[in-house]
């Protein structure tokens, strides 16, 4: 490995670059762990030798395109670009970055299986691998197999999933479970990165839960209390392309502190439903809000807005600015439902709803909302943290399926809704002032 590596390495992350005595590498860790920047560095690393040819994926290319390949070759802040600009060229067509004086990294995603069978690789970076499925897992391991006189491996970072998934049993992550030969997994944890800052620990410090424990302790666990128990990354997370869709409405779930989000959700003629985008921003004004609604508005030819229906304010302005909008039906169990029943398959074999990749906000929300617990008893109430996708999507099904399945109506009133007075401020309580419900169940 020749090339020099000028930014200064966490522990962890210099062990992940030397660990060589390995087939199979996994680093697994929390939020900020500084993975996918460790995964770039190895990458370069190796790809720096002559002859070599490494691939990088991610399960799906625009993802893949979005965040590792910016790691790669942009900036983040104040730190360089992995693959410093002028020691390289890229062709894009192509999908291939050829190191100056060394190999050639190539770029791809694993939805793309004819592609990936006709590639010899010395060795393959794969990143968020807890995406990715056996099958992927096991056709790339068959790809690598070109001798240049460093060691063949498949090395992957990843945020921890559920102790059920493959990748936790085959690196010895869950519980009754060794790694496999020729198998090593490296953890870290938020903490383990002495470079954040403290404003950002503290706002991980607020994380409960499931939610905690994987993304802030960097553990490979479960719940028993997860409430949409039914969902599975490699059933129900795909690209569907937008012109096998017949409607579009966003859903909005209000908030300053915590985040305001639209979800794009777009239904095709048999029913089926996609969340296409997410838009999770904190700490943004009324009209800055109102202004992006307004963008996805023509973008998407969007039918309605269906927002959170304590944020009267919000729900006036929009109206203000031309949008059609409908205060959405908040009754959360009721919804819990609607979106569980729509965790299925239907007659045409096909998800009743499924979520583009680029929804990371919304994935990572599915597989960490879960039941309060009292006295080590699960109660039907949500914990309420890290959940506004979640109530989002719960407006949007609500709305398109209601609670008897009836179609979406357009002709409600704000005043049919059971909504603030608006007076109510946008910047007030965002959403956690909801004792009421609490106190039903």
């Amino acid at each position: 490995m020749t090339r020099t590596i000028e930014h200064l390495l966490l522990p962890k992350q210099d062990e992940f670059l030397r660990a060589d005595d390995c087939r199979e590498l996994l680093f697994s860790g929390a939020f900020s762990a500084g993975k996918s920047r460790a995964l770039c560095y190895k990458l370069v690393a190796r790809a720096s030798v002559p002859g070599a040819r490494e691939g990088l994926c991610r399960k799906h290319l625009v993802t893949a395109k979005a965040t590792t390949l910016r790691t790669l070759l942009e900036p983040d802040g104040l730190m360089q670009p992995v693959l410093p600009l002028g020691c390289y060229s890229h062709n894009k067509s192509e999908k291939i970055i050829r190191i100056h004086g060394g190999g050639e990294i190539v770029y791809f995603g694993l939805d793309d299986q004819e592609k990936i069978g006709s590639y010899s690789l010395s060795g393959c970076a794969i990143d968020e691998a807890v995406e990715v499925s056996p099958q992927d897992w096991t056709q790339l391991l068959g790809r690598i197999r070109l001798g240049v006189g460093i060691p063949n491996q498949l090395y992957a970072a990843c945020n921890p999933g559920p102790p059920s998934h493959f990748l936790a049993e085959r690196f010895g992550l869950a519980k009754g479970h060794n790694a496999k030969p020729g198998c090593r997994a490296i953890q870290t944890k938020s903490s383990d990165n002495t470079y954040l800052d403290a404003e950002y620990l503290e706002s991980l410090a607020q994380f409960s839960g499931v939610a905690r424990k994987r993304y802030v302790e960097g553990l490979w666990v479960g719940s028993d209390g997860l409430i949409y128990d039914r969902w599975d990354r490699s059933a129900f997370v795909r690209q569907r392309p937008r012109n096998q869709f017949v409607r579009s409405l966003v859903a909005v779930d209000a908030g300053y502190t915590n985040p305001c989000v639209h979800l794009l959700l777009m239904q095709d003629s048999d029913g089926g439903l996609h969340v296409a985008d997410e838009w999770v921003k904190t700490k943004q004004l009324e009209p800055t809000v109102i202004e992006h609604a307004q963008e996805w508005a023509g973008q998407y030819g969007v039918e309605v807005f269906v927002v959170d229906p304590s944020a009267a304010s919000l729900i006036a302005g929009m109206r203000a600015n031309g949008l059609h909008v409908q205060a959405a039906n908040n009754e959360v169990f009721s919804g819990i439902q609607a979106v569980q029943a729509r965790l299925t398959v239907a007659g045409n074999g096909q998800p009743r709803l499924t979520v583009d990749p680029r929804c990371e906000n919304t994935i990572r929300e599915f597989e960490t909302y879960e039941w309060q617990t009292r006295r080590g008893e699960v109660r039907d109430v949500p914990v309420k943290a890290h959940d506004h996708c979640m109530d989002a999507i719960r407006y949007g099904i609500m709305e398109i399926d209601g609670v008897l399945g009836a179609p979406l109506t357009l002709d409600v009133d704000v005043a049919d809704r059971d909504i603030a007075s608006p007076t109510d401020s946008f910047l007030g309580d965002d959403d956690d002032d909801d004792e009421a419900w609490r106190e039903e169940w």
